[in-house]
């Protein structure tokens, strides 16, 4: 990560900036807005999926993280498993699967995947999860998702 981006990361979630305000870095570039085939080319599978449920974790050795368990309806890139379980930090880089007031179960989510590699100080709940390929970037719920969008990825898909 370059030394600048790195402090800016740094500093913004120094100061808890919420999701609204999320902290967006793109292979080291800050606030980067990537296209749909960018971000399917950089992930394992694109699919859209189904929050089955989520579970919340806080404890005084993790960070807070949510799981939510996902159903694919249908992948678009890759042969994933039809049941997934989706893993975010509970931080200004989390890509949450909620509505505006709690964890969106039942709701529909256009999802560009890729595995999680635990990292010192990760916690060891991340291990055989996946999250979203870029948290700013074009994972968004499946209502937001444009006719042209589905048409690109189904191009996309038959490649």
């Amino acid at each position: 990560m370059r030394p600048l981006t790195f402090a800016l990361a740094t500093l913004l979630t120094a100061f808890g900036f919420s999701k609204a305000n999320a902290l967006c870095i793109y292979k080291g570039d800050f606030d980067v807005k990537t296209t749909i085939r960018q971000e399917f080319r950089d992930s394992r599978w694109v699919v859209r999926a189904k929050v089955l449920k989520a579970q919340d974790h806080y404890s005084k050795e993790d960070a807070p993280y949510t799981t939510y368990q996902i159903a694919v309806d249908r992948a678009y890139k890759g042969s994933p498993p039809k049941h997934l379980v989706f893993f975010t930090m509970r931080d200004s880089g989390g890509f949450y699967l909620d509505n505006d007031t709690s964890h969106d179960i039942g709701g529909k989510y256009l999802l560009f995947l890729n595995p999680n590699i635990r990292d010192k100080g990760d916690p060891a709940a991340i291990v055989g999860t996946v999250s979203v390929n870029y948290s700013c970037g074009q994972s968004k719920t499946w209502r937001e998702v444009r006719r042209s969008e589905i048409l690109e990825l189904e191009g996309l898909s038959k490649r």
